[in-house]
């Protein structure tokens, strides 16, 4: 079972490390290597999410959305990232989702 204050905070989508389905999040840091189109989303407490991608003119976009966990399947109703994840693991700085 997910900790939901594991959960809280910025993370970014470091697709290169993902694959076969699975998406990897990694906590923003200064570490985080540049790459065009990165996407990030923000966790809060309180089920709200703040979504950022880079638009049509790759200036960045911002959205609201909101999310929940049950168990280890985190939910998330957001435009981009709507749907249901299975956590397949989360560490301090990193989190590897699968579609579920």
């Amino acid at each position: 079972m997910a900790d939901a204050k594991a959960l809280v905070g910025r993370w970014v989508e470091i697709r290169e490390e993902g694959g076969d389905g699975r998406m990897v999040l990694r906590a923003d840091s200064p570490d985080i290597p540049p790459a065009r189109g990165r996407r990030s989303i923000e966790l809060a407490e309180g089920g709200k999410a703040s979504l950022h991608a880079p638009g049509p003119d790759d200036r960045s976009r911002s959205s609201d959305g909101s999310w929940s966990l049950e168990g280890d399947r985190l939910r998330i109703d957001a435009p981009g990232w709507s749907g249901s994840y299975v956590i397949d693991s989360i560490g301090n700085d990193r989190v590897v989702l699968s579609p579920g």
